[in-house]
């Protein structure tokens, strides 16, 4: 049962701007959730929702309303990962808040196995990772790339608007005619005719993840239809089901799995499941929400890879005690971490007790 939940709004700073096709990113607050059971062990999660509902309809606010929710539907009964999700259903939606919970009690089972997460999952060693570039000014997104490759990222993603998408990549597949390169429309590509994504479709990407807003199948299986790039899908993949239908429908032929987007680890796992090509995708997360991600993106099966980097390349502070380290293209995994209290608090600027 549990004891005591404790969540704190964590503002991170980003190194460099991160750009979106909605938004320009300087800060990050993240939320992180400490849960205490009565005998005294403790899980963390992360909250990984931002402030506005650019990405999804999860804000950080609606995360703290829910968590509210969660906690008055788990008192006094004794919570595991595999009953968690048939104990939340009544409530709908809200899958990072339920994916943050649904964390720390993770890390509570495995405690209680006298196991670390890594071994408890049975995940492995290594990443492979890419590395996401938002296209600023040309010639620093030129360096960005250059920088990547020579550091042995073995995918890049290209994040901008669409209308300054086009011209940069004519001019990035001119230097680099063979980097292997996707791009992410963040579901901003609505407007944009079939002749821009032939255009688009003539510059041999690995995908396009996301061309148009969450849940529009019909429209992106008519566009995939007109492409031999792959459509990828993120936000329009919240569950198993979400599959099934791009799968039926031909809507992509790829998905992003983000365990804290589909509710949690459970459904990534089941998703993984399902056979669909897929790589793993981050949220901008701090370490504490990176490394269970990582734990997943390990697995075997992934297609591509993950879409993560170490924790120096966003923040110019993170939050665990164990820095993530990519060598020559691979991320390291650390047997276990800890969050590290001392810098969540002195960066905090909420402490909010639920119990």
């Amino acid at each position: 049962m549990i004891k005591r939940a404790d969540l704190s709004i964590v503002p991170l700073t980003f190194k460099h701007p991160i750009v979106t096709a909605h938004a320009v990113l300087s800060v990050r607050r993240t939320l992180i959730l400490r849960l205490e059971t009565i005998d005294g062990v403790i899980g963390y999660g992360e909250g990984v929702a931002f402030e506005t509902p650019w990405y999804t309809e999860e804000t950080t606010q609606s995360m703290i309303d829910t968590s509210k929710l969660i906690l008055n539907l788990l008192k006094g009964m004794t919570v595991t990962t595999d009953v968690f999700p048939t104990l939340v259903s009544s409530i709908i939606g809200h899958r990072m808040a339920k994916a943050m919970w649904e964390s720390a009690l993770w890390e509570i089972e495995a405690a209680r196995a006298n196991m670390s997460l890594k071994d408890y999952i049975k995940a492995g060693d290594t990443v492979s990772c890419g590395r996401t570039i938002g296209i600023g000014l040309l010639h620093q997104t030129m360096n960005s790339i250059e920088a990547a490759l020579a550091d042995g990222f073995e995918r890049i993603k290209l994040k901008s608007s669409p209308h300054e998408l086009l011209p940069a990549l004519r001019e990035i597949r001119a230097v680099f005619p063979d980097a292997p390169l996707m791009i992410d429309l963040n579901g901003s590509a609505t407007n944009q005719s079939t002749e821009w994504f032939e255009q688009i479709d003539a510059h041999r990407l690995l995908m396009i993840e996301q061309p148009y807003p969450s849940g529009q199948f019909v429209k992106s299986a008519a566009l995939q239809r007109n492409l031999t790039t792959p459509i990828c899908l993120d936000e329009s993949i919240t569950s198993h089901d979400d599959v099934e239908t791009m799968t039926q429908l031909g809507a992509g032929k790829i998905i992003n799995i983000k365990p804290a987007r589909v509710g949690g680890l459970s459904e990534a796992l089941t998703i993984r499941e399902h056979g669909t090509p897929y790589w793993v995708g981050g949220m901008y997360e701090s370490g504490i929400g990176r490394y269970h991600t990582l734990l997943f993106a390990s697995l075997s099966g992934a297609s591509f890879p993950a879409d993560m980097s170490g924790t120096s390349a966003y923040f110019e502070q993170d939050l665990l005690d164990t820095p993530l380290e990519v060598e020559n293209g691979k991320l390291i995994l650390p047997d276990s971490v800890q969050p590290d209290w001392h810098v969540i608090e002195q960066l905090r600027e909420t402490n909010i007790s639920l119990t």
